[in-house]
């Protein structure tokens, strides 16, 4: 597999060639974003042979030790992260914050960056796909896709298998005196605990170790890593991946009925001082695997969306699709912090040097300790229909019978932007409501394809899920009572002023972060759904040819999980729609 750089060494010159014509730049399939879903394409689709694939991904490679340890990589504001940052648009629900949105830009995407965890979410969410006309997305449907791609080396069984290339495992033991305080709070409350969250047929309401995608030396198992290593990469012939390329436009013929897509236009990322494009040529079809943002954002450049709205930026319309950008979604965080013990925190490594250089050799001798990350071993999942006024559950579902709507992780730190207090150490509830009603959009800000598009995450437009937070807010809080009576050391930080429902959202208003679960705004539903659809049951794009998408945008509504896995579900189901697609036209 070569790995380029260049564009010339992948494209043509799209102002001097002939583009009708090429034979530079030819391949059976392009796919745009070498994330978390186009590494497991790339992978998935040259495994036959004599099948070309061009992969443009906008970052780099960084294939470097920071990258590879799970706690580096994930500290997004040390150094030079590889992601591109700007602000969303003011949320006027929630007096006009403005929050930063996060977005990546390196192979293998948010895998080589986010917290690891591996959860494929409620067999009864799936289920519901399907009773809403997914056809092929029932969760008996797609749990072969999610055991194609596991190693579950913690856990065994009829659901989970362990002949995949992408490992996930428990941490050995708890790093932090506070989460098997956590458990003991939770099983208290009546909530159980199970050793897997991805049984289908375990407790939708349930306290859970979190397994997570790393190696057994400690290092960070991304799809990049996992799925096209150097073992399989120098034996694909006909795979190529080109870095730091920005696709500037999709292009298609339109003479036919429909518009075609057939090519993609491109030029290096981060040059300003040519303008040179490139093009590339697919002879069967172009998957976009850009993300949930970037995926609407590369569509309306490329001409598809609301006609209005492409028409008023210069954009020649190829396809009027209102959905496009539409029903953005994503988990929503709101954090309750405690003063702890520093040395029950990662803020002890924060302040003593020692600690730190003993965490590191630990990591680096043994591949064990802090450097692991062990940010989020355990979560506690809820409904919030079945929490009484007390925060206590009164009901119990399995997973085939019910998904949860709630939340909360335990997490031995400080998460808001609060300014940090090094000698203290500190300990948070993140509360999270998994079924949001409120949805926002994505828009372009200008014709430029290096300007990035407006973003309105829409949180709390709905006011709905300001009840669910509420009963979120109100179960941590008897978390932590419930911990503080068993003896923990723990003193109130941020906190609700008082339990009024007033209070409570004067709390959620001020206290609010993203989760960067950016997701279902290219959603797979029917073109004019109530909530208008962008790709079919087979994840073609409505009223075009040879266009898919594989990516989070995709999902009809945010999973009620961690995006990873589900991400990674789909992007093996496509593979095998394309190979199944193109084996009958053969």
């Amino acid at each position: 597999m070569p790995l380029h750089q260049c564009a010339a060494d992948v494209g043509a010159n799209a102002q001097l060639s002939d583009t009708d014509s090429l034979r530079k730049g030819l391949y059976d399939y392009i796919i745009v974003g070498g994330g978390t879903a186009g590494c497991v394409l790339a992978s998935r689709l040259t495994e036959d042979p004599n099948i070309s694939v061009l992969v443009l991904e906008r970052g780099g490679v960084h294939n470097t030790f920071t990258m590879r340890c799970p706690l580096l990589s994930a500290t997004y504001a040390q150094g030079k992260h590889p992601s591109v940052r700007w602000n969303t648009t003011p949320l006027t629900a929630v007096n006009g914050r403005v929050l930063e949105i996060l977005t990546g830009t390196v192979l293998g995407g948010a895998s080589r960056f986010n917290a690891m965890l591996y959860t494929r979410g409620s067999a009864a969410q799936y289920d519901q796909w399907r009773q809403q006309g997914r056809v092929g997305w029932s969760y008996a449907d797609l749990e072969p896709y999610f055991m194609k791609s596991e190693n579950a080396v913690s856990t065994s069984g009829d659901h989970h298998s362990s002949d995949g290339p992408w490992s996930n495992r428990h941490f050995d033991e708890f790093h932090f005196s506070l989460f098997p305080r956590a458990v003991k709070a939770a099983q208290d409350l009546g909530i159980s605990y199970t050793e897997d969250v991805n049984a289908p047929d375990g407790p939708c309401i349930c306290c859970t170790k979190i397994p997570v995608t790393m190696t057994p030396n400690g290092t960070r198992l991304s799809t990049w890593d996992a799925f096209l290593p150097p073992s399989i990469t120098t034996q694909r012939q006909k795979l190529d991946i080109c870095t730091d390329m920005l696709v500037t436009k999709i292009d298609f013929e339109v003479d036919g009925v429909q518009p075609v897509a057939s090519g993609v236009f491109f030029k290096p990322y981060d040059t300003l001082t040519t303008e040179q494009t490139f093009y590339a040529r697919a002879k069967k079809e172009i998957i976009v695997c850009c993300g949930a943002i970037e995926t609407p954002h590369l569509l309306m450049l490329s001409g598809i969306g609301a006609k209005d709205h492409i028409s008023k930026h210069g954009i020649k319309v190829i396809k009027d699709l209102p959905g496009v950008g539409r029903n953005l979604q994503d988990h929503v965080g709101v954090t309750i912090t405690y003063k702890a013990p520093l040395s029950d925190t990662f803020h002890s490594i924060e302040s003593s040097l020692t600690r730190a250089l003993s965490e590191f050799l630990n990591y680096v001798i043994r591949g064990r300790g802090l450097f692991t990350d062990p940010t989020c071993q355990v979560s506690i999942f809820a409904k919030s229909d079945s929490l009484g006024n007390d925060a206590g559950p009164n009901l119990e579902h399995t997973n085939r019978e019910a998904f949860p709507d709630i939340e909360i992780m335990p997490v031995p730190h400080e998460t808001t932007d609060a300014p940090s207090q090094k000698s203290q150490g500190f300990f948070s509830f993140i509360c999270v409501p998994l079924q949001p009603k409120s949805s926002g959009t994505i828009e372009l800000f200008s014709c430029n394809p290096r300007a990035h598009p407006k973003v309105d995450l829409g949180f709390f437009t709905h006011a709905a899920d300001f009840e669910v937070v509420r009963k979120a807010l109100r179960l941590a809080l008897k978390l932590g009572d419930k911990m503080r009576a068993d003896g923990y050391q723990m003193e109130d930080y941020l906190v609700p002023a008082g339990d009024s429902d007033d209070q409570m959202d004067a709390f959620i208003r001020q206290s609010i972060r993203t989760t960067f679960h950016y997701a279902s705004s290219c959603r797979m539903a029917p073109e004019h759904d109530t909530v208008p659809g962008v790709v079919d049951d087979e994840l073609r794009v409505h009223g075009v040819s040879r266009l898919r998408i594989v990516d989070a945008s995709i999902f009809p509504d945010v999973v009620a999980t961690h995006l990873q896995a589900p991400v990674v579900m789909v992007a093996e189901k496509c593979a095998d729609m394309l190979k199944k697609t193109w084996s009958t036209k053969a």
